[in-house]
């Protein structure tokens, strides 16, 4: 029987039995998406978060992998990784779900904690991430509406900004602007522009990466649809382009991270961090909270004080 990945992606490749950063074993194959888990979710168990357990019988019935938690990824993303590459303060992840196939797709949800005014702000990013195999160019997307609520946290060094397009931004390094025009096709705009579900793209070394400051690993199946429709797109154009393959896989020298690109294998251009433009909106809030709560209570001690 001819089976084929629903993403479109034909080949399979071994399966990991832990999320993307660490081993990878056992095969599994699979001919369509099965989204009754979620349209039609099953009543959890008492005392289990009822996404969770949609999320993972989701996983379950199409024979893909879920894993409930991950401290500290290895993942080179800028939502998972400062720009010096050291991971961000308490970097996490949950409901965690990973995709066999060529590429491999792991979906879930990131989490990392930011200080700020001498405050703990817990930031969320909902992230796919896809090991391409090949070098691509550095580049982040930005959906206007998803930049509106929170920015991504960081940037390739120098980039020239491009807003001609319309419902993104766009961030290129130099001398990559040519093959970000090639590769960022109507269609990858539109589905990343999406009004219902916006979506950011980081390319960086081999890897893609999507991002959005929600839940992306979630009991929505039409959220799933887009991120895995926008997943297809960006692959195929990557396939269409024939963009240079990257050394070939390693296994990882003692102490190195077994989900970083291989060593020399691509050259990812340096990151600019933005610093306290990260939910600046958010932190403004927090001040304006705080400043209103003082004058409150600043009148209430002159009033009653009298």
């Amino acid at each position: 029987m001819s089976c084929s990945y629903t993403l479109g992606i034909p080949a399979l490749r071994r399966q990991p039995q832990i999320p993307l950063g660490s081993d990878r074993q056992n095969d599994t194959v699979h001919c369509e998406i099965d989204y009754t888990a979620l349209t039609h979710p099953v009543a959890p168990p008492a005392r289990t978060d009822p996404t969770a357990h949609a999320v993972s019988r989701f996983a379950s019935e199409n024979g893909w992998q879920y894993f409930t938690h991950a401290v500290d990824q290895q993942l080179p993303g800028v939502v998972f990784r400062e720009v010096d590459g050291q991971a961000r303060f308490s970097q996490r992840a949950v409901n965690i779900v990973r995709i066999p196939g060529d590429p491999m797709v792991e979906v879930g949800d990131s989490f990392y904690t930011e200080v700020a005014v001498g405050n703990q702000f817990t930031q969320q990013w909902g992230y796919a991430a896809v090991d391409l195999g090949v070098a691509v160019p550095s580049v982040t997307i930005e959906a206007v509406r998803n930049r509106a609520r929170s920015a991504l946290p960081a940037t390739p060094g120098g980039a020239a900004v491009d807003d001609s397009r319309p419902g993104v931004r766009v961030e290129a390094a130099p001398g990559s602007e040519q093959a970000v025009d090639a590769l960022l096709t109507p269609e990858i705009v539109d589905a990343l522009a999406d009004e219902a579900h916006p979506l950011d793209a980081e390319l960086r070394g081999q890897w893609l990466f999507l991002y959005a400051p929600r839940s992306l690993s979630n009991d929505d199946a039409t959220s799933w649809r887009a991120v895995l429709a926008t997943v297809d797109l960006f692959v195929a154009r990557v396939h269409e382009l024939r963009l240079p393959q990257a050394a070939a896989e390693l296994p990882p020298a003692a102490g190195t991270p077994a989900a970083a690109p291989p060593a020399g294998a691509v050259h990812a251009e340096p990151l600019q961090s933005r610093g306290s433009r990260v939910n600046g909106a958010r932190v403004g809030l927090y001040l304006g909270v705080v400043l209103a709560a003082m004058v409150i209570a600043g009148g209430a001690a002159l009033f009653f004080g009298r």
